[in-house]
């Protein structure tokens, strides 16, 4: 596993050197190119920088930072103050981020599977999907991704309090891990026989902090900017209005959108492979809880009315992984989906400049 980590993580940057060397097109200005690796901070990267710089700040009318959840940003100040730039900062953090994420996923799908040979293929197939080039990005996907997995091996583990600080501490980074309600639930009331009057108290709290660290951060905007509504404001400027007739909206506009945003078109084919994968999982198996969690990964983002961004939002649907897992039996056809995956995910690298992720 570690071996295609390592795999992974060096065609990705090849792919961001050969972009580096092809020089400056699309919506990338040239100050991210003929820098080491600055394109790693492109995009919300650029965002994600600012934050850690200057703090957030709402700008009526205009594209704002309160879009973007605080934790990751917290990181790069912390690791700018001991020296390093913020781009490199949030690199390493997404890189290490990703190799815990491999193995502590491996041995989730093992406990939660009982197949070792199945939860190995899914924790590779994790480190080469085809958008795995987030996870060397400074972006947060894959220190929540870690974060979110381990949260759940500690509920098996019926270490609840931790489990309830890694939940929290998740969800800090991107909201998406809110999710982890549900298959902490489910452990929980799995082992409910098992656990005295205390116990139950703390595996409520690890069921609960994933939302309650939520309802933080409109907390933590009125303090800061005297605004708590800030985040839902900042939300509309990126296109984004969530109300229950979002995912209606999101569906029935994307094929307009397409003409004008092709990146539409690839998050809304990778939504449908997100699903299919789910339902590969849930055939052959896997629980229910688990495929509702991946569920609500996938449709929580679609409440704002756009399907855009859904590629990378769905790198956090655990039972995706383990869709692609059970597609593939043999080592020959296992080895072509990763070649495959990988070939692709060089491709999205090249296409940076005009496909954000």
């Amino acid at each position: 596993m570690l071996a295609w980590f390592a795999v992974s993580r060096l065609v990705t940057l090849l792919a961001f050197l050969l972009l580096d060397a092809l020089g400056p097109r699309g919506h990338l200005a040239s100050r991210f190119y003929h820098e080491p690796l600055a394109l790693l901070g492109s995009w919300d990267g650029v965002w994600y920088g600012r934050i850690a710089a200057h703090g957030y700040l709402l700008i009526p009318g205009s594209q704002s930072n309160p879009a973007f959840f605080p934790l990751f940003p917290i990181m790069l100040r912390g690791l700018h103050a001991v020296g390093l730039p913020y781009t490199a900062g949030g690199a390493i953090v997404s890189n290490l981020s990703l190799a815990v994420a491999v193995v502590a996923f491996y041995e989730l799908g093992c406990r939660v599977l009982g197949d070792r040979e199945l939860a190995r293929r899914a924790a590779c197939f994790m480190a080469v999907t085809p958008m795995a080039f987030v996870f060397s990005m400074s972006y947060p996907e894959s220190f929540a991704l870690a974060l979110s997995v381990l949260a759940l091996l500690a509920g098996l583990g019926d270490r609840w309090l931790l489990a309830a600080a890694l939940a929290a501490t998740a969800v800090l980074a991107r909201p998406e891990a809110v999710v982890l309600i549900v298959p902490l639930a489910a452990i929980a009331w799995s082992h409910r026989a098992e656990l005295d009057p205390g116990a139950r108290g703390r595996a409520l709290a690890a069921v609960l902090a994933a939302p309650a660290a939520v309802a933080t951060y409109p907390l933590y905007l009125q303090w800061a900017l005297g605004d708590a509504g800030a985040w839902g404001q900042a939300q509309k400027k990126w296109g984004r209005a969530f109300d229950l007739s979002g995912p209606f909206r999101a569906l029935v506009h994307a094929p307009a959108k397409m003409g004008r945003e092709p990146v539409i078109a690839r998050d809304f084919a990778f939504l449908l492979v997100y699903a299919a994968l789910l339902a590969v999982a849930a055939r052959r198996g896997v629980g229910a809880e688990w495929i509702l969690g991946g569920a609500l990964v996938l449709v929580l983002p679609l409440f704002s009315g756009s399907v855009e961004s859904e590629a990378r939002f769905g790198l956090l649907a655990l039972p995706v992984y383990w869709g692609a897992g059970l597609l593939v039996s043999g080592r020959r056809s296992e080895l072509a989906l990763r070649v495959v995956s990988l070939a692709v995910l060089v491709g999205w690298v090249i296409m940076l400049p005009d496909y954000w992720p």
